[in-house]
Formats: structure tokens, sequence, C-alpha cells
């Protein structure tokens, strides 16, 4: 056994640049995501980009790598959308709960909770290292919660480097402007904007590639 998952990141990146096509589609959206328009239109479209990124593109492109990971071929990206949607929903709608809760809370009594939600927001994205693994691999949603944490914290130095790794998209959002009814982004700003989403991008498929390799591996072995 490996000293820790180091290993699995460098062959999850292997595997994300001999098959790098299902992330075309979300880097050129990412153009539209960030593109600098005025304050009217900017902060609408980033909303509807993002939910179809979120709930639409992510889960069809972790499933289309999880068939190349455990089959070694692509499938049909409506198959991937009728098996795994629905669980990947459920889990990202209680995982996203805290932030959702939260945010509203800072809505309705006028509280800036911006530092706490981003601070959540990371919290959150570590507990999930194996959490969304889980959901594709087994096709289940509930019981991949209890179980990716219990992975997680089981594992905890064998997975540092994946911890580690997960925090860097999160420092990048600390940098980025937030997108309000006043924003206008110039170019350079996109430019920035786009370049930290490009790489979030990357680590994020990176992170559930070397996550999925490591369950197949070691958790779900017949």
């Amino acid at each position: 056994m490996t000293a820790d998952a180091r290993t699995y990141l460098l062959r999850a990146a292997l595997i994300l640049k001999a098959n790098a096509y299902p992330l075309i589609l979300p880097a050129i959206l990412g153009v539209l995501l960030y593109l600098p328009a005025g304050s009217d239109e900017s902060p609408p479209t980033f909303f509807v980009m993002s939910l179809m990124i979120l709930f639409v593109l992510l889960p069809v492109i972790y499933g289309q790598y999880i068939e190349l990971i455990v089959h070694n071929r692509p499938n049909s990206y409506f198959q991937i959308f009728r098996t795994h949607w629905l669980n990947y929903f459920v889990v990202s709608l209680i995982l996203g709960m805290p932030i959702l809760i939260l945010s509203l809370l800072g809505h309705v009594f006028g509280l800036p909770f911006w530092g706490l939600i981003k601070i959540l927001s990371v919290f959150i994205d570590i507990l999930s290292i194996y959490i969304f693994p889980l959901v594709f691999l087994t096709r289940k949603h509930l019981a991949c919660i209890p179980l990716g944490i219990k992975c997680l914290f089981g594992n905890l130095n064998f997975s540092l480097p994946l911890v580690m790794l997960a925090v860097v998209p999160s420092l990048f959002n600390l940098f980025s402007p937030e997108v309000s009814d006043t924003t206008v982004l110039s170019l350079p700003m996109f430019a920035l904007n786009y370049l930290f989403w490009i790489v979030s991008l990357l680590i994020d498929f990176v992170i559930f590639v070397a996550a999925a390799l490591i369950l197949k591996e070691k958790l779900l072995q017949p």
C-alpha cells in the first residue's frame, strides 16, 4: 500500500490528460460565466449558468469518468444522466443545505456571513472528497454520505494530499470578486477569474478521479 494518495493523483492526472474531451464544454461555458457584461446582465447569467454546470454538466462528466475507470470505455451522456442524476442531486442538496440556510439567514437578517460561508464551503469540499465518487460507484445516495466521511477520517493521513489539493480552489475563491448587482468585470478581471475557473475545474476532477480510483481498488474490490 502506498504511503499516501499522491500516486493516485498522478494516475488521475494521466486519465484526464488522455480523456480531456468531457471537460471541453464546461471550459467553454466558463467563458460565458465570467464574460464581462453590464451590471444588469451579469448576475442572472452567472446564476443560470452556475446551476446548469452544477446540476446538469457535472453529474454527466463525473459519470463519464466513472465509466472510464470501471469499464474502460465511455457511455452515452443520456444514459449516465438517467442513472446518476437523482442520486447526485439528493447528495448535493443535503451537503449544500448548511450553506443555503446560512445564506438565507444572512439575507433575512442582513448579517455579513460571507466569511463563514467561505469557511463552511471549504469544510464541505473536504468532507465530500469520497462522498461523490461513492455516489457514482455505488449508484446510491444517502448511504454514501456517512461512508464517505468514514473513508476520509479513517484514512486521513493517506488522504492528506487530496485534502490539501481540495483547499486550493477555495483559496482562489477568496481572491475572486463577488458577483452582485453592481458587478462589472473588466477584461483583466475576467481573464483572472476564468483562469481560476479552469484550474479549479481541473483540480476538482483530478480529486474526483483519484478518490474514485482509491475507492475502487481499496474498498469496492470483490
